[in-house]
């Protein structure tokens, strides 16, 4: 935990992917502390003809949604969002105008981990 899901717009390089991926992952870990053996990510392309920012039709983007169980504080939380909007920009070439990262914090009972028990039941 956490898992962490990327949406961006179609375009990006394998390489470009395969950096994103790696670089988020290393992010995560260096910014909140999560084991590397911990963390998740799915990355997902849109199609720039279904995004539509301010206005622009087509505009590139990475979005990242990271959901983790709760007891992260401020300060954890602002150095993740800083730590993914700057790789993803590194990473993508994209402007960090155009990224957006959104935190989602479960309660204990609501996260299911390994072996079918909530994070409660495993003392997280």
């Amino acid at each position: 935990m956490p898992y962490i899901t990327i949406t961006a717009t179609q375009g990006l390089s394998s390489d470009q992917k395969k950096q994103l991926l790696e670089r988020s992952s290393d992010a995560v870990v260096s910014s909140i502390g999560a084991p590397l053996a911990s963390v998740r990510i799915m990355l997902h392309e849109l199609s720039r003809d279904h995004y539509l920012d301010a206005g622009q039709y087509g505009a590139p983007t990475v979005m990242y949604q990271v959901e983790f169980i709760e007891g992260r504080n401020e300060e954890l939380k602002s150095a993740l969002i800083a730590a993914l909007s700057k790789t993803a920009h590194e990473a993508t070439g994209i402007s960090e105008q155009n990224i957006r990262v959104r935190l989602i914090d479960f309660p204990k009972p609501n996260m299911g981990m390994a072996g079918g028990i909530s994070a409660k039941q495993a003392g997280r």
